[in-house]
């Protein structure tokens, strides 16, 4: 008995493997025969099976890009038109605009006429829009006659083709949907009138989009319409704000519109042991990058060229940094925010360096560097720690720069010096026998055009 059980368990396992090897045949469809015409670069009949859809047909008959006909085309003349008070979105002034098409495929099918959307079944799914093959059916793809443009804060902005019925949902769901930040309540809609020259501005209403469908997303589109979707510009508003030196931790933060100076150093741990919040400063790198028009008209001129205020304003734009703020950011942390505070914008860059216990001496002395910074001790003190005057310097040029404005000084006896000050001694000029000939004639002259005049007179 047991080897009979045996036996029967042999056969079994072989004729469970002799079945996994043999090849079954995949079914591959009924061979079907389509005919494809219209707006298509290979017309013609192909041979599919009943298992292919259409948009495999018409991949093979590879359809044209989708343009705008020129007698649909905005012209220049047309867009400078202003009845309301508003543009309208311009299209590109080109012979052929590319818009998103294959809305209006019709498929002929045992006499009877279905007009597809593959753009529908593309973006949605819908597979209606799609079906399979039949043998003997007639697909014409027809030409784009008409658009409409959705722009502004959707997920698909562009040019649509336009088809009989299109309502504003449908046009909204081809673009898959809105922005989170879409102002649904303030839609534009541009719509021209009979002349195709003038137009009309009406403001839609489609607050609870996509959950709530109103009669504004029920409208009915004609062709030519324009519609833009708003974006809100307070829609989870959070502006960028940068914090780098010594700081507990520097890097990247978001404030609202309330968020202060103060709440900015409370976020990013506080001043280190290291921290010089003397010298802290806070700017704003959006104004700093703006471009200056005269200060880059005054790079271009030589002295001699500018005036002595144009000259001071261009040594004072090189020395100074613009977009920074006027205010004492140690003041404004030790007072908890209470004093010299400010709130935040976009753009707000705070920087707190290392406390430099050192005066720098640059220029004409002997040995230039950095000098250990000591309370009371004057300026001439530190030039001759820095070795002295070399014999190159300027006389009555010495000047002192402050670390913490920027700002250039002359040094007094009753000048106190800060760390992080300099003590810079320019070079002596150098002139040549030319510039002084230059000077006596430009002199001569000057004092020749008042004798002359004192005689006229």
């Amino acid at each position: 008995m047991r080897i009979r059980n045996t036996v029967l368990i042999l056969l079994l396992s072989v004729l469970l493997t002799a079945l996994a090897a043999i090849e079954l045949p995949i079914q591959t469809g009924i061979p079907a025969s389509v005919s494809v015409t219209g707006d298509v670069a290979r017309p013609g009949v192909y041979t599919l099976t009943t298992t292919n859809r259409v948009s495999e047909v018409l991949a093979r008959a590879e359809i044209e890009s989708a343009v705008l006909p020129a007698s649909q085309q905005l012209v220049p003349g047309a867009m400078q038109q202003n009845i309301t008070g508003y543009r309208l979105p311009a299209i590109a002034n080109t012979t052929k605009a590319v818009v998103f098409s294959n809305r209006n495929i019709t498929l002929l099918r045992q006499g009877q006429k279905q007009t597809l959307d593959l753009l529908r079944f593309m973006r949605l799914g819908e597979l209606d829009q799609n079906p399979y093959l039949k043998d003997g059916d007639v697909i014409i793809v027809n030409p784009v006659q008409s658009v409409v443009s959705l722009q502004g804060s959707v997920r698909r902005p562009g040019d649509y083709e336009h088809r009989q019925g299109d309502t504003l949902k449908d046009l909204l769901e081809l673009a898959l949907g809105v922005m989170e930040e879409a102002d649904l309540r303030h839609i534009k809609l541009y719509r021209y009138k009979e002349n195709f020259i003038d137009y009309e501005l009406t403001e839609l209403n489609a607050a609870g989009y996509p959950q709530t469908v109103n009669a504004t997303l029920n409208m009915i589109l004609q062709p030519g319409d324009r519609i833009l979707v708003p974006a809100n510009s307070e829609f989870r508003k959070a502006y960028k704000v940068q914090v780098t030196g010594k700081m507990r931790m520097p890097g990247m933060y978001y404030a609202d519109g309330t968020t202060t100076l103060y709440d900015l150093l409370v976020m990013s741990g506080g001043p280190t042991s290291e921290a010089d919040l003397g010298s802290a400063f806070i700017y704003n790198k959006l104004v700093s990058e703006n471009y200056d028009p005269d200060f880059e008209r005054l790079l271009k001129y030589s002295y001699g060229q500018m005036t002595w205020l144009e000259y001071s304003y261009l040594r004072t734009k090189t020395r100074q940094l613009k977009g920074k703020y006027s205010i004492d950011i140690e003041r404004c942390w030790m007072s908890q925010g209470k004093e010299a505070n400010l709130v935040l914008r976009e753009g707000d860059e705070l920087y707190v360096p290392e406390v430099l216990n050192g005066v720098w001496v640059a220029g004409q002395v002997r040995h230039p560097g950095l000098v250990t910074w000591q309370k009371g001790t004057t300026w001439k003190k530190y030039l001759e720690l820095a070795g002295g005057y070399a014999n190159n310097r300027k006389s009555q040029g010495t000047r002192i720069i402050r670390t913490r404005s920027g700002n250039w000084v002359k040094p007094t006896n009753k000048i106190e010096i800060n760390p992080g000050d300099v003590i810079f001694v320019p070079d002596k000029e150098e002139r040549y026998t030319w510039d002084y000939i230059k000077e006596a004639i430009l002199i001569a002259s000057q004092v020749l055009t008042v004798l002359i005049a004192i005689r006229t007179f």
